[in-house]
């Protein structure tokens, strides 16, 4: 008998970014894979609404032909004069909505919950039901959370911290497998838990057909693309832009997020003509700037957290060839150095990496072996093809 599995989670295609993307091929392959796969979400929202009026977006023929498999919620917009309390709204809207929606579901009956966190309170939506709808529940963990609240200092009540961890510990526990996206979460959940318990790698990645041979680069450009948020190093970009600029290195940001307005500004104000800031547009949009570009370029703030964390545009950049120089530690860091895909650097002294940049443009060979080399690490550990097996073993 095919299994049911139900999909809980905010991000969803058509919507931009890493999550949204990872929960479109999850949903795909297990479909693919002869599972009955049905999604519960939320309508596409981020960085904005009205942007997905535009066709463009819903540019995946096979699920815009299974709007039956797919409920998408629609969430009132509260303004509130603090933006974290607005963000807990949203949350806690969320969470009451994917409750009633799942109350509804008993006639169903599914054999798995597969739930995406962050955010956290989604997965109690799901853990409430699981009972009613007598399903397992995989939970896929995505962010350290609320470690990665505390690490871009947007929030610092300590007794509501203790919460929220008190909260993520009781998450893991309830759990009958987890997914991670990053290898580097597995020490710190495993620390969290009671009793061991099945655990999968498996990371964000390409699929078969967005690897593409003998691109054709011409004009020396770097590129950075992906979220201009509080996690990532905005001053330093700001000076990277900067430098870029002066040295006429011709550089495209492909940015999104809530610090892209502040960018922005400061590329007006300072009249950086070598700098290009792209609109947020489709993934193969997206990846088509990418491959135009010699060098990519990635920020992450220096803290611990940090250092877990695998950023879903690094594999995006090697799925491209375009060798990364990154300003990030712990297994990001790894993963472009131990497969010589580019240079991580610790340090926040920005002249290395422009250094490096020109170093890169001035050696051409050096430049084609990085660029032979992403691809081979994204083929042989990274393709979702190979690696959503992980995920079948564990419902079959």
């Amino acid at each position: 008998m095919t299994k049911k599995i139900l999909i809980v989670t905010q991000n969803f295609y058509p919507a931009i970014g890493s999550a949204g993307n990872r929960m479109k091929n999850i949903f795909q392959l297990l479909t693919n894979a002869g599972f009955d796969v049905e999604v519960l979400t939320i309508e596409p929202s981020y960085p904005n609404k009205n942007m997905y009026k535009d066709r463009m977006f819903w540019d995946e023929e096979d699920i815009n032909n299974s709007s039956n498999k797919i409920t998408r919620v629609q969430i009132k917009s509260r303004k509130f004069t603090n933006k974290l309390v607005s963000r807990l709204f949203f949350y806690l809207e969320m969470m009451y909505r994917y409750l009633v929606e799942l109350w509804g579901c008993k006639k169903k009956e599914y054999d798995y919950i597969y739930v995406s966190t962050p955010p956290i309170f989604i997965v109690f939506s799901a853990w409430l039901m699981r009972r009613r709808l007598k399903a397992k529940l995989i939970l896929e963990v995505r962010d350290l959370w609320p470690d990665s609240l505390t690490g871009v200092k947007s929030f610092d009540n300590k007794l509501i911290i203790k919460l929220f961890q008190f909260i993520e510990k009781k998450m893991y526990q309830m759990a009958d497998a987890i997914v991670i996206n990053s290898i580097g979460f597995q020490p710190h959940i495993e620390n969290k838990l009671k009793k061991p318990k099945e655990m999968v790698y498996l990371p964000n990645g390409p699929r078969n057909a967005e690897i593409i041979k003998n691109e054709i680069k011409e004009e020396f450009r770097v590129i950075y693309a992906g979220n201009l948020g509080l996690a990532q190093d905005i001053d330093r970009l700001k000076e990277v832009a900067k430098e870029f600029d002066k040295h006429e290195i011709q550089f495209d940001v492909l940015g999104y997020g809530m610090k892209t307005k502040e960018f922005t500004q400061f590329l007006e104000d300072h009249h950086l003509a070598n700098v290009t800031i792209h609109k947020p547009t489709t993934r193969k949009k997206s990846l088509s700037l990418i491959r135009k570009s010699h060098v990519s370029i990635a920020f992450l703030n220096d803290v611990d957290v940090f250092q877990t964390v695998l950023p879903g545009k690094i594999i995006d950049y090697m799925t491209c060839k375009t060798p990364i120089v990154a300003g990030v530690k712990g297994v990001a860091a790894d993963l472009i150095t131990s497969n010589h895909t580019g240079f991580a650097f610790s340090s926040n002294d920005t002249q290395q990496l422009i250094e490096k940049v020109i170093e890169l443009k001035n050696d051409p060979s050096q430049l084609e072996t990085m660029q032979q080399n992403c691809e081979k690490t994204v083929r042989e550990h990274f393709l979702w093809e190979h690696n959503i097996q992980r995920l079948v073993d564990i419902i079959k």
